[in-house]
């Protein structure tokens, strides 16, 4: 069960009630990360089920650093994808 309260500066807090634990609180905005092997609709569908909705996609990439001719060379051979997402109101 999911109850909504206004809190001291206007904002809409959510919280969920849970059986014998009490109230707990949801954070308004949270980050999810693309595990390795996840696709990103399968990362979309974690959100939704989470209670929240992306609004930003933010992408890294990830160097690995390699040495030829005693010169050091920075290549790309990953990414890190990270969504910011809201809470469903």
């Amino acid at each position: 069960m999911i109850i909504s309260k206004l809190g001291a500066k206007g904002e809409c807090k959510q919280y969920r009630i849970l059986e014998g634990i009490g109230i707990v609180s949801k954070k308004s905005k949270e980050k999810f990360e693309v595990i390795e092997g996840e696709t990103i609709d399968a990362c979309l569908d974690r959100i939704k089920a989470a209670g929240y909705f992306p609004v930003r996609r933010t992408e890294e990439p990830i160097f690995a650093e390699r040495i030829e001719n005693g010169k050091v060379h920075y290549v790309p051979v990953d990414r890190k994808i990270v969504f910011e997402a809201k809470l469903i109101e």
